[in-house]
């Protein structure tokens, strides 16, 4: 491609030294490009006679040819340089359902007033797909509650964020329902709904509140893939879970009460990164996610 465009400049200038100058080239390494062409076109592309330099017939063949070339791969490389410079300001985000809810907007907001050029796709994720998106590489980032195994981590860096009360999930007859808090104790005769086996067993046990009460409590046969799944179950009164408050605020399901659980673990929000999802707008997003957080936790804490 190079010896190409070697020779179309000389080609349209029909001066060599011109053509070395517009080239920024010795006149002498031009000129041994221009006879490696002709060696493998097998014939002169130009006669060179009394300081004058013409096309020969086969060079005049070849010019039109050399040069629709050279455009089509200039606009190749432009396009492709094009993409590449979109997607190096293109970020996935996943998150399950609504998680992390006025946080995500807040971090988009802030990073698009920040980088104008920068494209986010967010990706919302089911219980059991969300790890698996940033394992084959669906998303760049994800914001996900803890706690999960450390092999199920293992390439992932993980960023905690908040930590919040979780809510008692229950049908709104269900004999609990009307109280103002509950705590683990009082579940310990209920049965939960918990999620599919494709999620790992310590987040789902932190749900179940295995630790606070010292045992696995009892589980409903079906599980749950899906939150409309998961609200399904307990608004028909089949079981009950515990929640992050955040879920009662985007999901005031016909039929349900979220009661506020009392003497047991907070949940954390975490932003999670693929660890070969480098680049100054991961990195950016990262930051500001803890940003924006610490910004909300400060504002919380003035007005209590």
């Amino acid at each position: 491609m190079r010896q190409l465009r070697y020779f179309v400049a000389v080609a349209e200038e029909l001066h060599f030294t011109r053509a070395a100058s517009r080239l920024h080239l010795a006149q002498s390494a031009l000129s041994a490009q221009i006879v490696a062409l002709e060696r493998d076109v097998g014939a002169p592309l130009f006669t060179r006679a009394n300081r004058r330099v013409e096309l020969t017939r086969v060079g005049e063949a070849l010019l039109p040819q050399a040069r629709q070339l050279l455009e089509s791969a200039d606009r190749i490389l432009a396009e492709t340089r094009a993409i590449a410079a979109r997607e190096a300001e293109t970020l996935s985000v996943g998150c399950m359902g609504a998680v992390p809810g006025e946080l995500l907007t807040a971090v988009v907001e802030e990073l698009k007033a920040e980088r104008p050029s920068a494209r986010f796709e967010v990706h919302a994720f089911d219980f059991a797909t969300i790890n698996e998106s940033l394992a084959q590489a669906r998303s760049d980032v994800a914001f996900v509650y803890l706690p999960y195994d450390e092999e199920e981590l293992a390439g992932l860096e993980v960023v905690p964020l908040t930590e919040e009360p979780r809510n008692v999930v229950m049908a709104s007859s269900h004999p609990l329902a009307n109280r103002a808090e509950l705590t683990p104790e009082e579940l310990a005769e209920e049965t939960f709904i918990s999620q599919s086996a494709a999620v790992s067993q310590t987040w789902r046990d932190f749900w179940l509140c295995t630790v606070e009460l010292g045992f696995r409590p009892r589980v409903h046969p079906r599980a749950a893939d899906t939150l409309e799944e998961w609200l399904h179950l307990i608004a028909q009164g089949e079981g009950i879970d515990t929640a992050p408050t955040l879920i009662s605020r985007y999901y005031p399901w016909p039929g349900i009460r979220f009661v506020p659980l009392v003497e047991a673990r907070l949940a954390t929000l975490a932003v999670v990164r693929r660890r070969d999802a480098t680049g100054p707008l991961v990195d950016a997003f990262v930051r500001t996610a803890q940003r924006v957080s610490q910004r909300e936790l400060d504002a919380h804490a003035a007005t209590r």
